[in-house]
């Protein structure tokens, strides 16, 4: 009996053949109801243009990698943004050309750029001698660059620098012996090479027993004209601390070369993790070298030793440890950001005054800037610094500035960041306004430009930015080609240091050539549709940072359509099954869920969506779930209407006698009844999901890493130009009213199709 029971289950198992043939019909039965749809839909006119509409839309969202005029993170050169002084050079193919150094002469009092130094790894350097012109047209100081000149240097540099001291030279530290972990400090003069002296002098060089991970900032770099000035230069490793002190030739002995003071620190009990620093303090003793460690900051007390009549500092040794200070706050202890320029100091204001080197600065992981007394290693404060309409960020470094401690970092949204920190607080100034975020992170130091109270930066994209006292991008500047393969490097002046004519920075291109532009220019960008220097057209123009505005349009398509199509299908499957239920089982189930629906209706939708994107951070996704969460009551309440009609039909009594359970009821019988109605709202929302993304991009809440419609138009909102940039404003306006528009009219013409007494007759 058993048998005959699993024979007769067995036989109405549907085979291979019928369930082929099943699927052969669902195919047949939806094709003659597309064609029955389309023939109806195909009779409007405004249906047919807006389908149109949104067929072309795809085709530029799909083809844009094709059809865009540039790459989607395309910046136009500074040769068409900023008019300025500028020159591009060829350098020496195959080779790998890894830093740029601006020299000067210390016999000129001004420090005028005297030459342009590109290193590169094989200890091959060129050199190029720096004049001063006039240009005829602008009457204007401009660079001559006379030909190169090649000479030889030690090869493979962990650390190179320019000095300008008593006399101007250069360190260059590499590694002479990576199995024994030891490595060579090389201190060049740093003459300008001419026709007939064509090398740099090897004055001396030191032995250091490890190689270098950390190094220090200068210390009295331009204290020349002080009897006693002096400069120390500090490296590390895991353990260890080596130190170079030198006295600056003064009027007193100028014709005695420069004392070397070597000192050596180990550290057996901690680990190095930063930056070793060397704060002058004042002249009667207060210099001290600061070590961070694994453990907390070491403090060491420097004693400098002067003669008494001249003040001539004759000696300089490190003394004992003066105090320690755990990473701790209120008890809490927190991780410090490892790495090279983790510990800071503030601006020294000069060589003879303690003004602003009070405290020792150092950023933790979790966001806090905590500042230490210098003299006692007390904590004198400690904030998480807060950015105005940034949701999170990380810290990656501290900078010594005249203005504020500068922070660097990225935000959660992969942006790079730089702000102003104030020194006595360590507020981001200005009520959490002195900050800018910028396309990708950034790869150079933020360099201060003293004759324009400027900073100057790169991020990893192979973007130049100028930033003002208050953080703000005043300019943004690119290499020829689009990109640089090593970070930025300002030169110097080539006109007098605290002028603002000829302020020069250069990077090396993506093609091998160094290419050199002055600070001081006129940035003209965003541009208009044109031609330009470099030969680029750009048929809508460009925004500020130069991206074309084209391009941009076609790229954001895809978000748009991403946004648009993605929320509205959530929102109408919520609302679908919201509303077959409620109307299907009725009673107490259709009381709580039309109620909830009631809710969702009365609350006040932009403001509910500002707080969503508010709290849940800015991105597309997050976008689409806040619209499918807030968007579905208005459909779950029509489809409830129709279901309710469809519950009494003929055909659902007939199949509830046939046996039928409620699920395949809903689902088989009633559900694709409704469908209709769930595309035609459907592509009512699609048009409101796009609306959606632009007014919350255009508020500040969009995605910045994504290019959208919106969020050039934030863009071009906060950037200033909104009366003065028309190519910029009306591409993205245009496209978002089009789009909505096409959705708005399907959505329409399918209402005709749905609803017979719609139709024209």
């Amino acid at each position: 009996m058993m048998e005959e029971t699993k024979t007769d289950e067995t036989s109405k198992r549907p085979d291979a053949r019928e369930l082929q043939e099943a699927g052969q019909k669902a195919i047949r039965k939806f094709w003659k109801n597309f064609k029955a749809t389309w023939k109806l839909y195909r009779q409007s006119k405004t249906g047919i243009a807006g389908l149109a509409i949104v067929v072309g839309f795809f085709i530029m969202a799909l083809g844009a990698p094709w059809l865009a005029p540039y790459d989607k993170d395309f910046r136009a050169p500074a040769t068409d943004t900023f008019v300025a002084d500028y020159a591009l050079l060829n350098l020496t193919e195959g080779r790998d050309w890894t830093r740029l150094l601006g020299l000067t002469d210390s016999l000129n009092r001004d420090h005028p750029l005297e030459g342009i130094l590109a290193y590169s790894e094989e200890g091959m350097a060129t050199v190029y001698p720096v004049t001063r012109g006039t240009s005829a047209e602008t009457e204007e100081i401009g660079i001559e660059i006379s030909d190169p000149l090649a000479i030889n240097l030690p090869a493979n540099a962990t650390y190179m620098n320019h000095v300008l001291f008593s006399t101007t030279f250069f360190y260059i530290v590499n590694t002479t012996d990576p199995v024994a972990g030891t490595s060579t400090l090389y201190e060049y003069s740093s003459f300008i090479p001419t026709a007939t002296a064509s090398t740099y002098e090897l004055l001396r060089q030191y032995e250091l027993p490890f190689v270098p991970k950390y190094n220090s900032n200068l210390w009295n770099g331009f204290s020349f004209v002080y009897p006693s000035g002096r400069l120390a230069l500090a490296f590390a490793d895991d353990h260890n601390v080596w130190m170079i002190s030198k006295r600056a030739a003064t009027i007193y002995d100028s014709g005695s070369e420069s004392f070397d003071y070597i000192n050596n620190l180990t550290i057996d009990d901690s680990t190095i993790i930063g930056n070793p620093v060397v704060v002058d303090g004042d002249f009667d003793n207060g210099s001290m070298l600061f070590v961070p460690t694994d453990v907390g900051i070491r403090a060491y007390r420097l004693n400098v030793t002067k003669t008494l009549v001249t003040r001539t500092v004759t000696d300089i040794t490190i003394e004992g440890l003066v105090w320690t200070s755990n990473y701790t706050i209120d008890g809490e202890t927190y991780e410090p950001v490892a790495g090279n320029n983790m510990l800071i100091f503030p601006f020294p204001y000069g060589p003879t005054t303690a003004l602003g080197k009070e405290y020792v600065a150092l950023a933790a992981t979790d966001g806090t800037v905590a500042a230490y007394d210098r003299v006692t290693g007390n904590l004198t404060w400690s904030t998480k610094p807060m950015l105005t309409g940034v949701r999170s960020f990380d810290i990656t470094s501290l900078y010594s500035a005249p203005d504020f401690l500068v922070m660097v970092g990225q935000t959660n949204d992969e942006r790079g960041m730089i702000a102003g920190l104030d020194k006595k607080t360590g507020r981001v100034g200005e009520n959490n306004t002195v900050f800018t975020t910028v396309s990708g992170y950034l790869n150079s130091d933020p360099q201060y430009v003293a004759g324009q109270l400027m900073y100057v930066f790169s991020t990893d994209e192979g973007a130049i930015y100028l930033a003002n006292s208050l953080m703000k991008v005043n300019a943004t500047f690119s290499a020829p080609g689009g990109g640089a393969v090593t970070p930025v490097a300002y030169l110097g002046n080539i006109y007098i240091e605290m002028s603002r004519a000829g302020n020069y920075f250069a990077v090396v291109t993506e093609s091998n050539q160094l290419f050199l532009e002055t600070l001081t220019g006129v940035n003209v960008a965003p541009l208009a549709p044109g031609t330009y220097p470099s030969g680029n057209y750009y048929p809508l123009g460009t925004d500020y940072e130069g991206h074309d505005i084209l391009t941009q349009l076609m790229w954001g398509t895809r978000a748009e359509l991403l946004v648009g199509i993605t929320a509205a299908f959530f929102s109408v499957v919520i609302g679908t099954i919201v509303g077959l239920v409620a109307g299907f089982y009725g009673g107490m189930l259709d009381d709580i869920l039309m109620r909830a629906t009631d809710v969702m209706l009365s609350l006040p939708y932009l403001v509910i969506m500002l707080l969503f994107a508010a709290v849940f951070g800015p991105s597309l996704l997050n976008i689409i779930i806040i619209f499918a969460i807030l968007s579905w009551a208005g459909i779950a309440r029509v489809i409830r209407s129709v279901t309710l009609s469809f519950k009494e039909r003929a055909f659902v009594d007939a199949a509830r006698v046939a046996g039928a359970s409620d699920n395949r009821l809903i689902f088989k019988h009633i559900g694709p009844n409704v469908l209709p109605y769930t595309f035609l709202y459907m592509t009512f929302n699609i048009s409101g999901a796009i609306v959606t993304e632009a007014i919350l991009a255009f508020l500040g809440f969009g995605d910045p890493t994504n290019i959208t419609w919106g969020m050039m138009l934030q863009f071009l909102q906060i950037s200033g130009h909104t009366l003065d940039a028309p190519w910029w404003l009306l591409p993205p306006g245009i496209a978002i009213t089009l789009l909505s528009l096409a959705f708005y009219l399907m959505g329409r013409s399918f209402d005709e199709v749905v609803n017979p007494r719609l139709r024209k007759r």
